[in-house]
């Protein structure tokens, strides 16, 4: 008897912890601070409630903490695709290129992210730029969640199935999915910020 298992139709997160950027996280929530100060909030059209949000020309300002960030996201972006692409495609395309752009999100006590996805991109990600404490603590709080896209998957419920998987935001990591994954964010209560830096990127392919 000879036995194999197929993986279809995989869901890949990459999760990417970037060491030493405790003064890039000061200088990205610097310009943020100053952003909200001074430009109007652009939640409108999303499913942002409460919290803060910048135009998606983030990556277009010169700011220290920018110039430091873009090159590891373009980086991860290029890899993930890659490793993507493998799994996705019937062939390797000759060329891989993409545009990229970002924005930045501030949470307070109370601020939520319904449930949502990217359209116009095939790669997303987000960076935990800082994280309030209770963030940490066991169940949903301050938490992203990835759904189980299948849609079939529940339709008869095994006791105690996963169907969603939560991620608690840790200053200096990065997560890079496929924008059409269906994700929210649930609030925290208490002290701190949730800051991250929002990402997409829209693949062109030869």
């Amino acid at each position: 008897m000879t036995d194999r298992l197929i993986s279809i139709f995989p869901t890949t997160i990459l999760n990417r912890h970037l060491d030493g950027m405790e003064e890039v996280n000061q200088q990205l929530s610097a310009l943020v601070a100053q952003i909200a100060a001074t430009e109007p909030n652009n939640t409108t059209g999303t499913t942002t409630e409460g919290g803060f949000q910048t135009k998606e020309d983030l990556f277009q300002r010169d700011n220290p903490g920018i110039n430091a960030l873009k090159p590891h996201i373009l980086q991860a972006v290029q890899e993930y695709a890659s490793h993507v692409l493998r799994q996705e495609l019937q062939r390797s395309p000759e060329k891989v290129d993409f545009i990229l752009w970002g924005w930045a999100v501030s949470y307070k006590a109370g601020h939520t992210q319904g449930l949502h996805v990217h359209p116009g991109a095939n790669v997303s990600g987000v960076y935990y730029v800082s994280a309030p404490p209770s963030a940490l603590a066991p169940g949903d709080i301050g938490k992203i969640s990835f759904y189980d896209p299948r849609a079939r998957a529940t339709m008869v419920q095994l006791p105690y199935q996963v169907n969603r998987h939560r991620v608690a935001p840790v200053p200096g990591d990065m997560y890079l999915f496929p924008s059409w994954l269906e994700h929210s964010v649930s609030a925290f209560q208490g002290e701190g910020e949730r800051l991250c830096i929002a990402f997409n990127a829209k693949l062109i392919l030869e």
